[in-house]
Parts: structure tokens; C-alpha cells; sequence
């Protein structure tokens, strides 16, 4: 075998090894995904049996709860059980004249019995609340289906009652299984809680709103003197209003409930707090609670008698008469003609004439500058006082400076 030959052998060979380990590699390979493939398969089909064992277990864990809340599974036993129970709680809770049957009792094949009561009777809202609270409370697999409500036509406030009621015992209770003990944890325990949502709530009207405080915080009383004070309070709606105090008040204090008067009568002065609570007629009601500081004390001063007007006013018949020059100064001359006499006014001089109180400003040869009220107007001779005061109400007179003397 020549060179070529040996170099020609050498590469089938090599070629031949080549694609025998590509083979190699792809089997491997294929193994590799089948066997990551099967075991992604079984880990799956796991997952899903442990699902199932889950369930099973959930179901379980509820059969058991099922079973104690069923009625015995005998069903003549489980009838006289809760038709015994049913009628306790009818009459407990305030139902008149209640009746309690059994209307049916179906087979739903060989899982439970379906029983079915009605109950009538009248009763007021309040009370049949209590009764669905002591249903629902009660931890049976029962149900109400049913639930008719109407107004009784001879008692105010009174309501008859329809109820369709069905209850399962199951196949695979005990024949002697006992009622639920406990309050059913889908309730309220507390038959208060249970009946606020309920009973204060009004569907035909907007939401009630409180009264609302008017007035002023603090009340003035005299010692020694019976004081009566209204409290106002204005209620949105327009509701009445019922008035009463909290908390501890003095004897001498009282407050009237229909129309919310405080009377106070202390023989000593002194400061004090009371709470008042007003509550308005609406539904739901409202309240509101004010608290107010009372304050005894002495009387008020009486007040001023008012000032008596003059039945005639002088100052209507004063005139003017002359400006007569002195050695220093000038002198207005007025007569008072009611009163028959004459005034004779230099500056600085005040005078009170009829209505008129007022001061002499300035004397000049051709009038004099009068004061009234704090406005100043001038009066002529043969002027009337009253006259040249009115016009000075509307304008002013402006000071005139007064001509020279010659002496």
C-alpha cells in the first residue's frame, strides 16, 4: 500500500468513526429526553394524586362537619328532634299563636332526607329578628327557603309571619346524633350586634341626621330667682325633639322634655356644667349631646330711662336778634320768645336751648358760628335757631372768618 492508499484509509476511517460517534451521541441523547420526559410524566401524575388525596381529605374533613351539624339519620327520629326544637324557638323569641308542620320529607337518593315545615304566627320586627338570630345560630344544615312578611290589619306595629323551612339528615348520621352545641360561627353571637344593622335602617328615606345645637353655650341665670332659658336645637328633618340631662346635674336645675326649657333657681352665685342630651323622632334616631357652662349671678342694672322729648321745643321760637360790639369782643343777642327772655352769648359760652345743646364758636358783625353734636353751621340775625340747625344736618356750613373790626 502506497502513501496515497495509506492517507486514503486513514481518512474513511476517521470519517467512518465520525459519524459512528454522532450516532452514539444521538442515542444518548434520545434516551436522555425520553427518560426526562418520563419522569416529568410521573411527577405530574403524583402531583395529581396528591390533589386527589387533598380533596379526599377536604371531603372528608367536611363529611365530618356535615355529620355534626345532620339530623339524626333515622328520620322519623330526626323529625321529632327538630320539629321539637323548631317550636321552642318560636315561642322563646315571642311568636303568638305559632303553628309548626312538617309539609314533606324527600329522599335524595341514599346521601340524606330532605325535610320541609312552615311556620305562620304574628310577631313585631324586633322580635322576629331575635327569632332568625336563634335560627341562623343554631348550627343545623337547615335553611330558610321562604319568608313572607305582612302587616297585621288589627295590631299596630304587628306583623304575619310566613316561614318555609328545610333541614337534611344525612344517610350516614348517627340514629341518636346530637343537636350542634355552640353558636354557629356565620352569625353574630351577640343578638344586639345582629339586630343594629337590621332594625336601624330606613329604605324609604335618606339617612337620618343628628339635632344640631343653635344656641349659645352659656347660660345666664339670677341668684336668688327662678330663670328659665330655651335650649334651641333645630333638627334637619324637622323631627320633635326629646330633651333630658346626663351625668349628675344640681337639684335646682330642671329641663322640661318636650320642649327643652331650662329652669334654674340657685340661692348662690356660682358657675357650673350641665350635659344635655337631645334625641329626635326620626328612624333610625339620632342624638346629639351639648354640653353647657350655666352661669348665676346678680341681676342686670336696670336700664336708663329714655330721654324725654319736650312737648314743645324752644328752640323753634329762638330768633336772632342782634350782634352787638363791646369794648373786646361781639355779643349775639337770641331771644327765646316762649320764654321771654334774651341770651346773650360770647364766644366759649354754652347753651342749651329746647333740644339744642350746643357752644358759640365765633361772634362776627353779620352772624354767629355755632357748635351742636360736633358740626358747626352759622346763624343770621332775624334767623331761626332750629331752622339753621336742621339745614346744618344735611350741609354743613363751612367757618366763615369774620371781617375786621374798627375801634
Amino acid at each position: 500500500m502506497n502513501q496515497r492508499e495509506r492517507f486514503l484509509a486513514i481518512a474513511i476511517a476517521g470519517l467512518v468513526g465520525v459519524v459512528a460517534i454522532q450516532w452514539g451521541l444521538s442515542r444518548y441523547q434520545t434516551a436522555l429526553r425520553s427518560r426526562t420526559t418520563r419522569i416529568a410524566a410521573l411527577q405530574n401524575e403524583k402531583l395529581k394524586l396528591e390533589d386527589r388525596l387533598l380533596d379526599g381529605a377536604y371531603a372528608d374533613r367536611q363529611l365530618g362537619e356535615y355529620l355534626s351539624r345532620s339530623l339524626p339519620g333515622d328520620p322519623e327520629r330526626a323529625h321529632s328532634d327538630y320539629q321539637s326544637w323548631l317550636l321552642d324557638a318560636v315561642e322563646q323569641n315571642g311568636v303568638t299563636n305559632p303553628r309548626v308542620n312538617r309539609t314533606n320529607m324527600l329522599p335524595v337518593g341514599d346521601l340524606y332526607q330532605r325535610l320541609s315545615y312552615s311556620i305562620d304566627g304574628r310577631t313585631d320586627l324586633p322580635k322576629l329578628i331575635d327569632f332568625l338570630h336563634a335560627f341562623y345560630a343554631k348550627d343545623y344544615l337547615h335553611r330558610m327557603s321562604k319568608l313572607a312578611i305582612t302587616p297585621a290589619r288589627d295590631e299596630a306595629s304587628r306583623f304575619d309571619v310566613k316561614i318555609s323551612v328545610d333541614v337534611i339528615a344525612l344517610s350516614a348520621a348517627a340514629e341518636n346524633a346530637k343537636a350542634p352545641q355552640g353558636t354557629s360561627w356565620r352569625v353574630e353571637p351577640l343578638v344586639a350586634a345582629y339586630r343594629e344593622p337590621i332594625l336601624n335602617r330606613n329604605f324609604f328615606e335618606p339617612p337620618n341626621k343628628a339635632p344640631q345645637f343653635t344656641g349659645k353655650p352659656v347660660v345666664d341665670a339670677v341668684v336668688g330667682k327662678e330663670s328659665t332659658t330655651p335650649l334651641t336645637f333645630k333638627d334637619p328633618e324637622g323631627h320633635k325633639l326629646r330633651f333630658e340631662l346626663i351625668e349628675s346635674s344640681p337639684d335646682f336645675v330642671r329641663l322640661d322634655e318636650t320642649t327643652g326649657t331650662l329652669t334654674l333657681n340657685s340661692d348662690t352665685k356660682q358657675e357650673f356644667e350641665v350635659q344635655v342630651r337631645v334625641t329626635d323622632d326620626g328612624y333610625p334616631n339620632r342624638t346629639t349631646e351639648q354640653k353647657l357652662l350655666v352661669k348665676v349671678g346678680d341681676p342686670p342694672p336696670p336700664p336708663e330711662p329714655p330721654a324725654v322729648k319736650p312737648m314743645f321745643d324752644d328752640s323753634t321760637q329762638t330768633v336772632l336778634t342782634a350782634l352787638v360790639q363791646g369794648r373786646d369782643d361781639w355779643t349775639a343777642w337770641m331771644n327765646v320768645r316762649t320764654k321771654g327772655k334774651t341770651l346773650k352769648l360770647r364766644v366759649d359760652d354754652e347753651f342749651e336751648i329746647g333740644s339744642l345743646k350746643g357752644k358759640v364758636i365765633e361772634v362776627t358783625p353779620r352772624f354767629v358760628l355755632l357748635e351742636i353734636d360736633g358740626r358747626q353751621f352759622e346763624l343770621k340775625p332775624a334767623g331761626v335757631l332750629s331752622d339753621a340747625a336742621k339745614r346744618s344736618e344735611s350741609t354743613p356750613a363751612e367757618p366763615s372768618s369774620a371781617e375786621p373790626t374798627i375801634e
